[in-house]
């Protein structure tokens, strides 16, 4: 009798090695730490509520100090919950500790809060003539930050009552949306028989090389949440307009001004990014879908045949091979990056592959010095997990070097959050163009355009549908219907004359996109990541060895300074719609190479 394969996620060496954060599960050090944090906490708010405007330079900073010291206390304990729950979610012991965890952040946000509320009391002129203000100067972004939202802050009971009303208002719309669509199952025939699949397992349908079964997944989808569409859409409406009268009562020019802010951006920076895309759609979509109308021989090109693979399925790629590879196109961009990478593999910071419990997809968890990055992954042997270790590896990369920041300056924000990922997978692209076949260096090349698509293109195309139907909105109730105009105006705009699109279907896409529903605007981060990314992907070509420095220093920086300070540093201007074209013609060259091979 044949012994059974050796399960690979039994080896110790695929999975994380979490005693540099705490040697075992029952460290009596886990207990103590948590006592300490609670004792700081209080003793925090002893010392320091009412007192901050007092406060001179180096008052403050040791104040401020002692917030990041407390922070990295709590942030360890949760994080070691939090990594051990995420590969055993079944295990009750370990839900118990998450739960408790997140109890702690809870506790330890309440007891400080205070300090955000008096720093913003304060004004711009305060920490001007502050005594022993060169004690601040690397932290002026992070107060400034504080500061900012300050022209829009009521007062402390209104802020108290809007926090108390948002629980049973704003927040319980999101929630009834999650709710509904997250319990949404699909009919789906598979040989004479209908089932019901999950949202994902429809979705992934969409992929299909089958045409038919493309068609059938997207009905399924749009039908069964057209289904919900007099509560979805209600939710919208409601939602829409809570956020449009809060910005209002809070004196914001426009709907979009408080997210660009929390950003640490300015209107001119997102319109010029917002516009000179949209602008491209002609250049850039309109020209891919003709590109992929014309390989897949499609006379009636349609929406549902914009998603899936049009060179055909991707080889395969085991764990080893994409442990050689992401260092190797670390170290082709930088030797000390790819050292960095294979470090990172041997000291065991990867868990690798799924197993029952583990939570799915794949993340990187941040961590401030002297913690390190650990990395979650589902590796299946796909070429497609080989770039999401290089994504979450990239993600790795810009924490270690932004440790050298103060721990409150460490998170670079929103806006450059993906810069260092997306790099990665193109550091992982260039790597196997350069030894890939004809078929790889196609495959190489759509996956790069698509992804552009769903990542940039796409999402610039829900921020406008979202103003139109925040302006919309602003007139009165839309129905479900006039939102679905809006959608298909917007989708027509982004895909061009080569695809036809079906009123009926592809215009209830936008009842489906939760980032409508659980944040305003959220979607122009992702366009700006990729986009941001391709054009310093650009400026590597051009200026080659001049440029790794540069770009270790624009990680090294953390969220020591506003986006445009720090990319201005390299000599770019995020305001400048020259900047965002750069990133454009990048991708614009991806289809100047496939168009090549093609031919």
């Amino acid at each position: 009798m044949n012994s059974p394969a050796p399960n690979p996620s039994d080896d110790p060496s695929t999975r994380w090695d979490l005693t540099s954060l705490y040697p075992t599960p029952d460290d009596p050090k886990r207990a103590a730490d948590r006592d300490e944090a609670l004792t700081r906490t209080e003793a925090f708010a002893s010392r320091y509520r009412g007192e901050v405007a007092g406060l001179d330079g180096t008052g403050l900073r040791e104040a401020l100090d002692e917030l990041a010291a407390i922070r990295a206390l709590v942030v360890r304990l949760v994080r070691y919950a939090s990594l051990r729950y995420s590969v055993d979610s079944a295990d009750g012991t370990l839900r118990a500790e998450h739960a408790a965890a997140q109890a702690l952040v809870s506790t330890m946000n309440q007891g400080l809060a205070f300090l955000g509320v008096e720093l913003s009391a304060l004004s711009a002129e305060h920490f001007a003539g502050l005594d022993g203000g060169d004690a601040l100067t690397d932290l002026q972004w992070w107060i400034d930050q504080e500061l900012m939202f300050a022209p829009f802050t009521l007062s402390e009971d209104a802020e108290r009552t809007i926090a108390r009303k948002d629980t049973t208002a704003k927040q319980a719309w999101v929630d009834l949306y999650m709710q509904i669509s997250s319990s949404l199952t699909f009919p789906f025939e598979v040989d004479g028989e209908v089932t019901e699949l999950t949202r994902s397992e429809v979705a992934s349908l969409r992929l299909s090389p089958d045409r038919d079964v493309r068609r059938r997944a997207m009905a399924s989808l749009v039908d069964t949440f057209a289904g919900s569409s007099q509560v979805l859409a209600f939710s919208f409406n409601t939602l829409f307009e809570d956020h449009r009268s809060e910005m209002a009562e809070r004196g914001y020019p426009d709907v979009l001004h408080y997210t660009v802010l929390r950003d640490g951006l300015t209107p001119e920076i997102v319109r010029a990014l917002i516009d000179t895309t949209t602008a491209q759609f002609p250049a850039i979509s309109h020209r891919w879908h003709a590109i992929r109308k014309r390989v897949l021989g499609i006379e009636d090109y349609g929406f549902e045949d914009t998603y899936h693979s049009i060179f055909g399925e991707e080889r395969a790629c085991s764990w080893p091979e994409a442990r050689k590879m992401v260092p190797e196109a670390f170290a082709a961009f930088d030797a000390s990056a790819g050292e960095w990478a294979r470090k990172a593999l041997d000291d065991r910071w990867v868990d690798v592959f799924p197993r029952p419990g583990k939570r799915a997809g794949a993340f990187c968890s941040s961590a401030v010095a002297p913690d390190h990055s650990f990395v979650m992954l589902n590796h299946a042997d796909k070429l497609d997990d080989a770039f999401t270790l290089a994504h979450e590896f990239g993600h790795a990369y810009h924490f270690t070097l932004a440790q050298k920041q103060h721990p409150l300056n460490f998170h670079c924000g929103t806006p450059l959050a993906e810069t260092a990922s997306i790099f990665a997978e193109l550091w992982l692209h260039e790597h196997l163009m350069a030894s890939g076949d004809a078929t790889l260096k196609k495959q190489l090349l759509a996956r790069q355009i698509d992804d552009a698509m769903g990542s940039a293109i796409r999402q610039i195309t829900y921020v406008n549908f979202e103003l139109k139907a925040h302006a919309r909105r602003a007139e009165g109730v839309a129905t479900a219907e006039e939102y679905s105009a809006i959608w298909l105006e917007e989708l027509a705009l982004t895909l061009g004359p080569d695809v036809r699109l079906d009123p009926d279907r592809d215009g209830w896409w936008w009842i489906m996109v939760p980032h409508f529903i659980f944040a305003r605007f959220y979607c122009y981060a992702y366009a700006f990541g990729k986009l941001l990314t391709l054009a310093l992907f650009g400026l590597w070509r051009e200026r080659g060895d001049a440029f790794v420095a540069q770009y270790q220093e624009l990680l090294s920086s953390g969220g020591s300074r506003p986006p445009a300070e720090l990319v201005a540093a390299l000599g770019l201007d995020l305001a400048d719609p020259q900047f965002w074209q750069r990133g454009l013609d990048v991708l614009s060259g991806y289809m100047d190479q496939l168009e090549e091979l093609l031919d």
